[in-house]
């Protein structure tokens, strides 16, 4: 059994037990999760506190703000106090012990020799090398192997050496390869040139890794040529260790189908229950969707984020209620919905009710996703926070949905000033997707009017969006296309050029667009800026290109919409107002696309451009949608 899993013993990632011990303060982390614990020590990365008897460290920075203020307080109220591992340490009984990942269990100490600390776990010697170990741990390694040294015989005394200078801080390590790597856990990934990031591994996708950043929210390609030989190592042992557990879910799924479960009625759908995780953790929360990987939930104290879960991480009864809710929630689909099979250019869709003419669908609690059937067009609604504690699920905010657009477009006068753009058309699918709600990635592949074919990829999931996509055309095409992903946020106020001043600003607001410029400041622009206005503060690099987009404020609720590209080398991400008017300032577009596509949209001679064909999978658009703006 590898250490992690003692770590959720006590962590089960969603809740936290409390603890029983004199002066409890709550601990609050930065997703709203808390537990009860006695404060002992902090430093400047990490909080100590004791919980269930257990020493336990959390770095400070996954706390609250009032949590990270309550540490500081009880820190400067200890007056000296000394930590528990400065007091004198028995070898012989139980002690805890801590990785450089913050991952504890508890063994016994047998001895320390050559850098490796030897302890006794579940009645089994585990060598662990010093440097995988905390400061604190190694610190106590140190003085239980001095309490095991028999006592010296007394020595002439010798005039003591002058202390050396403190070290300094040792920064975060990468994570090395040992038979205790977890795969569900972030680790140290570190660059060829020195740097480190604390990543989630996702997959290994030809010679690029996918890794899940920000604490989750958002995913990452890098080359594996990047990473120094250990981080590889990692990489690939991780990648091993994901196939099998798909083999195994895969497994699991299969006798899931017969599992029996709870009767249950429409109403349980959408609304909160008790689950109980494979450790004893209880947490509640409410049924949002189900894979053979595992299953979604929206937590009660959470609600703005759902979670996703491993089914191995919930026990027998837990996994029972969610397969009965996945099984509802697909009777209740209509048996035989109406169906247009794929025809020239239109994929097959749903003819009748709330997907109409979509082939693809995503039904998440924070947003909708939906795949048009003209094949190169995603729609995006935001979904409100539910009105009523006891709802699950609020209902999509009153506006036109934003849109996630493939743009193979060609020139009839390239280079003018005045050029006249024009969108390649499909003729043709092939092999398109049948219609879908639980698919994650969907590939289009299909034949434009000048015979060009094409192949447009997206990923949606309860995480976010990804897009990418490349075209084949001949290199001899009389209009040679290029290709770029959008992003549109359209105008949305009707009618607005008839419209006051004084009824324009109640229904815009704060909405802000945010760029961040690659030579230049973070830079807000509220959409009440007339463009005129706009144009006069900025220019040049200060304008374009950029390297995220974020839009915020009353047009979006509670939401926040992140648009970032994976990757800007060798690639241009712009933005630009979406429509001829002057003022509001509202519809906006992004448009991500090769260098290549850029310069070939400005030239005379757009055909000597080579990668005007493709966004690249490890330099895809990521869209992430936070609502609650956290």
């Amino acid at each position: 059994m590898k250490i992690y899993l003692l770590l959720l013993s006590f962590f089960f990632s969603f809740g936290l037990l409390p603890a029983q011990s004199d002066q409890l303060h709550p601990w609050t982390d930065s997703q709203g999760r808390t537990l009860q614990a006695s404060f002992i020590s902090l430093d400047t990365e990490k909080v100590t506190i004791k919980w269930n008897g257990q020493i336990v460290p959390i770095p400070l920075a996954s706390l609250s703000p009032e949590s990270q203020s309550l540490a500081r307080q009880l820190a400067s109220q200890m007056n000296g106090k000394s930590s528990p591992f400065d007091t004198v340490v028995a070898p012989n009984q139980l002690h805890s012990w801590t990785d450089v990942q913050g991952r504890t269990l508890q063994a016994r100490f047998v001895k320390l020799f050559a850098g490796t600390v030897t302890i006794e776990w579940n009645g089994q010697m585990v060598p662990l090398p010093m440097t995988s170990l905390s400061p604190q741990s190694q610190k106590l390694a140190n003085q239980l192997a001095s309490a095991n040294k028999p006592t010296p015989k007394p020595v002439p005394t010798r005039p003591k050496p002058a202390p050396a200078p403190p070290r300094p801080k040792v920064a975060a390590k990468p994570t090395v390869v040992t038979e205790d790597v977890a795969l569900d856990e972030e680790h140290n990934w570190q660059a060829t040139n020195g740097s480190l990031i604390k990543a989630k591994f996702i997959s290994i996708v030809g010679e690029d890794i996918n890794l899940l950043v920000n604490q989750g929210r958002s995913e990452a390609t890098v080359p594996l040529s990047r990473l120094t030989k250990d981080s590889q190592a990692l990489a690939k042992k991780l990648n091993k260790d994901l196939q099998i557990r798909n083999k195994m879910r895969g497994q699991e799924a299969n006798k899931r189908k017969k599992m029996k479960v709870p009767a249950l009625v429409e109403a349980d759908i959408s609304k909160y229950h008790q689950w109980i995780s494979s450790t004893g953790t209880e947490i509640e929360a409410m049924y949002v969707d189900a894979g053979d990987e595992g299953v979604t939930l929206l937590m009660r104290n959470n609600p703005n984020r759902p979670y996703e879960l491993g089914w191995e991480r919930l026990n027998p009864e837990s996994q029972a209620l969610a397969e009965g809710l996945r099984r509802l929630k697909a009777q209740l689909m209509p048996l035989d919905p109406r169906i247009a099979n794929s025809k020239g250019g239109s994929l097959s869709h749903y003819t009748e009710g709330k997907w109409k003419n979509y082939n693809t669908v995503l039904e998440s609690a924070v947003y909708d996703v939906a795949l048009h059937r003209n094949g190169h067009v995603v729609h995006l609604w935001l979904k409100n926070q539910a009105k009523k504690a006891e709802e699950g699920l609020g209902d999509r905010a009153q506006r036109v949905p934003l849109s996630i657009n493939f743009r193979p477009v060609f020139y009839l006068n390239p280079g003018e000033r005045n050029r006249q753009w024009k969108h390649r058309r499909i003729v043709s699918f092939d092999e398109p997707p049948p219609v879908s709600m639980e698919r994650e990635e969907t590939t289009i592949k299909g034949m434009f009017d000048n015979n060009a074919t094409f192949e447009y990829n997206i990923q949606i999931n309860h995480r976010g969006l990804s897009f990418w996509g490349e075209i084949d055309e001949d290199r001899k095409e009389e209009f040679p296309t290029t290709f770029s992903i959008a992003f549109h946020s359209p105008n949305f106020i009707p009618d607005v050029t008839n419209m006051q001043l004084q009824d324009i600003e109640p229904l815009v607001g704060d909405g802000s667009l945010y760029i961040d410029p690659m030579e230049s400041k973070r830079a807000k622009i509220p959409m009440m800026t007339k463009w005129d206005d706009i144009m006069k503060k900025f220019s040049g690099a200060d304008w374009n290109p950029i390297k995220s987009a974020e839009f915020m404020g009353k047009p979006f609720g509670s939401h926040k919409i992140k648009i970032t590209p994976a990757s800007t080398s060798g690639m241009v991400f712009r933005w630009g107002k979406g429509y001829s008017g002057v003022y509001p300032f509202q519809a906006i577009h992004l448009s991500h696309m090769t260098e290549d596509t850029y310069n070939a949209r400005n030239s005379t001679d757009p055909g000597q451009f080579k990668d005007r064909h493709e966004v690249p999978r490890n330099k895809r658009l990521n869209v992430n949608i936070i609502r609650g703006r956290g």
